[in-house]
């Protein structure tokens, strides 16, 4: 019974961190800067490219001033360097 907790447990919470991940990401200048970094050492050729597309447009958000959208590509792009 304990093990069918624990195992649970887990699942939670592996399941609920990337949300908490995504929460604490800040779109500013910092933050774009890591994440061109990892967006550069993407060894895959269509999830780098897309990576791009969605950095791209991060920092179109960042110029509008617009948080949210910035921080929607941001996630998108972060998807692209880890694999699926």
């Amino acid at each position: 019974m304990l093990r069918k907790m624990l195992v649970a447990a887990a699942i939670s919470a592996a399941c609920v961190s990337p949300a908490f991940a995504q929460v604490d990401m800040v779109c500013d200048q910092a933050g774009m800067t890591r994440l061109e970094t990892d967006v550069g050492q993407i060894t895959d050729t269509g999830r780098k490219e897309m990576a791009q597309k969605e950095l791209a447009m991060a920092k179109e958000a960042l110029a509008a001033n617009d948080q949210e959208k910035c921080k929607s590509h941001m996630a998108n792009a972060m998807k692209g360097k880890d694999p699926m």
